[in-house]
Formats: structure tokens, sequence, C-alpha cells
């Protein structure tokens, strides 16, 4: 999912898709939020894997998700930051717990998926407030971040 040609002292750190994560990376690149579920005992399974860790079940099946959900924590981002990011911070960082129970990490974006710029005051970041999914570009990879309901 990177581009080697990028330099690494300024390029956007984007993640590298394994054989347990290429789906949900092919589903965010269609703007559809992914998430293994169990076939057998139901559960919602994150981190990605081949196998369900409570009934030792095989092969997930990945389930479409609604990427509604709500802020179980966030910070801040300041300088210093790596380089990529010098002319972004501050910027937000949520834990959001989806309404399906799987917590996952993005970034604080506007409507449109765009990073935002701010300490989110402003927005009124705060625990327990509701997100919906947008899609952020990051050097050429689409990444899943929130926005504010």
């Amino acid at each position: 999912m990177s581009d080697a040609n990028l330099d690494p002292k300024t390029a956007f750190p984007v993640p590298v898709a394994d054989a347990d994560t290429q789906p949900f990376w092919d589903g965010v690149a269609r703007g559809e939020l992914l998430i293994q579920r169990c076939g057998s005992c139901g559960a919602w399974l994150w981190q990605p894997r081949p196998i369900c860790p409570r009934g030792q079940t095989p092969g997930p099946t990945w389930t479409r998700v609604s990427g509604d959900g709500r802020v179980a924590s966030w910070v801040v981002m300041r300088p210093p930051t790596l380089p990529a990011y010098a002319d972004k911070v501050p910027f937000v960082v949520l834990l959001v717990e989806l309404d399906e129970g799987v917590r996952l990490l993005g970034y604080l974006v506007d409507g449109d998926g765009a990073m935002l710029e701010t300490d989110g005051a402003a927005e009124g970041v705060a625990i327990g407030r509701r997100v919906a999914v947008r899609y952020h570009d990051q050097g050429g990879t689409r990444l899943p971040s929130f926005t504010l309901v």
C-alpha cells in the first residue's frame, strides 16, 4: 500500500496490508468499513485474524458495519511530530468504540474526510460524543477516520 519512492523523512506513514488485513483495506478503498465476525459465536473480532479466539473457529466472515460509534478516548497531537505532520499540528486522534463494540483509531476529520487542524475544543470533542466514519487520504491510501455528529 505504500509508495516505495517516497522520501521516508517526509512521507506519511501508511499501513501495509498482510493476508489477515487485506480484506479490511480493500473495503476501506471502496468506502466500506468491514470487521470480522465469528460465524460460530457471533463475536466481532479486532484485530483481524484467521481464527476466532473464543471458540477457535476458523474463517471469520468480513461483515460491513455502519461506522457509527462514540468517542472512547482521544489525544491531541502537538509538535514534535514526524516531518510529514509538521504543518498539520495540532490534530486529534480518536479512539472510537463502534456500535458493534469494536474499537478503532482514526483522525478527527470534517464531513469530507479532511484532517482538521485543531485541538478539538472548538468542535466539542468529548468522551461519549457520537461520531461517524469518513475516509481520509494519507499518502495515497484511504484511512478510516471520524467526524463528529
